[in-house]
């Protein structure tokens, strides 16, 4: 389980990084192409980065303690 959720994390990374190339372009024909006397600010790569999906959390005590303990049996680590 440790492997995959290293691999997840490098899949992530990787895709956090080409969406921060495309952001770079993409900031950069916006600014060659903006009215400047409409938009005082500059474009920068993060106006056109994706946001970041929150993390979910688990409200219910009994429905935590299921999760946790499948946690546990499969050698996740605990939080």
């Amino acid at each position: 389980m440790a492997q995959f959720n290293a691999l997840v994390d490098q899949y992530k990374a990787t895709e956090r990084a080409k969406s921060y190339r495309a952001a770079m372009i993409c900031s950069v024909i916006a600014e060659v192409n903006r009215d400047h006397k409409k938009r005082k600010k500059p474009f920068t790569p993060e106006d056109f980065l994706p946001k970041e999906k929150k993390e979910k959390t688990v409200s219910n005590p009994k429905m935590k303690r299921a999760i946790e303990r499948i946690n546990q049996m499969l050698g996740g680590e605990k939080q």
